[in-house]
């Protein structure tokens, strides 16, 4: 296969990973018996849309969003499904980050970077879950 169709594959896997993750954890809630009912409706989430023509990136209800990959996921698919783009009415938005560095600050697909942090941004190479890793990781070397 080729180098190209494997990372597209593996990013792919990545993203189901993502959102069965995401499912399960807000499916089930940290407390045991909880549902996709229990996230806030105000909670955001970052989506982007793929369509080269269009790019466009924005916030949606994070309850929403789940809800939408719940009813629609293809367990053979090798990602997520993609949302109606609400700028050019496409199905090609997927979920986001935004890069938590302020002078950077770009949305990207979850997952950019292959093999790594899915908050890992493709730019400044930044990604919040490794600083909060690696905080905890000092706080028990020094306490």
């Amino acid at each position: 296969m080729e180098e190209s169709k494997k990372k597209a594959v593996m990013i792919g896997i990545i993203v189901v990973c993502l959102g069965v993750a995401g499912v399960i954890i807000f499916g089930t809630g940290s407390g045991g018996g909880g549902s996709l009912d229990d996230i806030p409706d105000d909670e955001m989430t970052w989506v982007k849309c793929l369509n080269k023509s269009c790019n466009a990136e924005y916030e949606m209800s994070r309850k929403e969003y789940f809800k939408f990959v719940t009813a629609n996921a293809n367990p053979m698919a090798p990602s997520a499904p993609a949302l109606t783009c609400e700028k050019c009415d496409e199905p090609s938005v997927y979920v986001a980050e935004k890069c938590q560095n302020a002078a950077c600050g770009i949305v990207f697909r979850s997952g950019a970077v292959p093999n790594d942090f899915p908050d890992r941004c493709p730019t400044c190479k930044q990604s919040a879950t490794e600083e909060i890793r690696n905080a905890r990781k000092r706080e028990m070397a020094g306490g």
